[in-house]
């Protein structure tokens, strides 16, 4: 069982010594595990080398895959394919209507939105129907430190708390230098209007929760939400 957890890395994968220096960082940042954005198309050896970069520092490694759509035929049909190949479903929000579609969807883990964009945000309709996590990237304040990101960052906490839908905090990391500890990124969602317990919680036990009831989905006694067979002998 790990403590904190980056959800969201997203490694250069034909870059080793990128990804051997954000492994070894993401290590001494005191993660204990990660989410790995990869593309869908990446071959098997290239998967098991990013595994071992980070799992020989003793860093735990799901797979995400990061699903972007316009349509939604074609956002159902990508999850139908990735849900059982991936650990975690990440979906990015390019319209209010593919959001509300994702936010619904129970084999979404998470959405996000490029907090740049001024069109698409997360808004009550999608909070009020959200049965994915909000997740927040904070390399978005690290890129572009302006009011702009910081307002709409706090009214999209203020939408997530307002319908309880759970926040979790990312880096976002494309290089090593963008790689931040737990705290780092819990103080800055501390500002931004989260609790510190809230904080905390959006980089241990809310991912904590996403992997656990995935392992769980994939397990062979999982049949659907609530429901599981017992395996087990008879009784003479």
């Amino acid at each position: 069982m790990f403590e904190f957890m980056d959800m969201h890395i997203l490694p250069k994968v034909d870059d080793e010594s990128s990804c051997a220096r954000m492994a070894q960082l993401v290590a001494l940042s005191g993660y204990k595990a990660v989410g790995l954005s990869i593309p869908t198309g990446l071959l098997g050896d290239r998967q098991k080398f990013l595994r071992r970069c980070f799992q020989d520092k003793g860093v735990e490694v799901f797979l995400r895959v990061d699903l972007t759509c316009s349509k939604r035929e074609e956002l159902l049909k990508l999850l139908r394919r990735f849900r059982s190949m991936f650990d975690i479903i990440g979906v990015r929000c390019t319209s209010h209507n593919l959001a509300l579609i994702a936010a619904r969807d129970r084999r979404v883990d998470l959405i996000f939105f490029d907090s740049t964009t001024r069109n698409v945000w997360f808004d009550d309709s999608i909070g009020n129907v959200s049965m994915a996590m909000l997740e927040l990237n904070l390399t978005s304040v690290l890129k572009t430190p302006n009011s702009l990101v910081f307002t709409r960052l706090r009214k999209d906490i203020e939408v997530a708390r307002r319908h309880n839908v759970g926040v979790v905090l990312s880096s976002g990391a494309t290089s090593p230098l963008l790689v931040r500890t737990p705290i780092q990124m819990a103080s800055v969602a501390e500002i931004l209007g989260l609790s510190k317990h809230e904080s905390i919680s959006g980089v241990s036990t809310i991912p904590q929760s996403i992997v656990d009831r995935n392992l769980k989905r994939r397990s062979r006694s999982y049949v659907e939400e609530g429901v599981e067979t017992i395996v087990g002998g008879s009784d003479s």
